[in-house]
């Protein structure tokens, strides 16, 4: 993965982009839903100031090493963010892992496929990606699903230093 990758992954209804520190009322707002901090972590963001630190620290650091990260996606009509989505390259895994959290509000709605999907061409196409894995918390049986509907197969279990707890474990391999 190059660090100078500048172009980001594009669906029909969503906008990616990366984050900005303007995103922090809404990184604010996704980090404290009750299912992020059940299924994902709770990274501690209780201000705006935390979630812009988080933005600087974490999310934007993650593009200069990488040059992939988490994109902030819109909904392109009215430019509103609906989650995130993208690729973070962690220790203890072989592949890029695809994660993404979205707002509770835009639940139901194909969102979350839509972006994952879009993630995953974004990696085939402009990347050469052929290979991506995913990890869940392994009560989180909607999050599983979706992995598989995007063509993910569960691929066992791995217990990463990062995450402090066992995940359910997915592979994607491009066809």
């Amino acid at each position: 993965m190059s660090s100078s990758s500048t172009s980001n992954p594009a669906s029909q209804r969503l906008t990616f982009r990366r984050p900005t520190p303007e995103d922090a009322a809404f990184y604010l707002k996704l980090m404290n839903e009750p299912d992020y901090i059940r299924f994902i972590t709770d990274h501690g963001i209780r201000s705006e100031a935390d979630a812009l630190s988080y933005i600087e620290a974490k999310s934007l650091a993650r593009f200069e090493k990488h040059g992939v990260g988490l994109w902030v996606f819109e909904i392109t009509e009215s430019t509103t963010p609906v989650g995130v989505c993208g690729l973070v390259v962690r220790d203890g895994l072989d592949y890029p892992d695809l994660g993404y959290g979205f707002l509770e509000a835009f639940r139901g709605k194909g969102y979350a496929r839509e972006a994952g999907q879009a993630v995953l061409e974004f990696a085939q196409s402009e990347l050469n990606l052929k290979t991506l894995c995913a990890i869940t918390d392994p009560e989180n049986t909607k999050s599983s699903r979706l992995l598989e509907k995007i063509g993910f197969v569960q691929n066992g279990q791995k217990d990463l230093a990062e995450i402090g707890e066992i995940s359910d474990y997915f592979i994607w391999r491009s066809a």
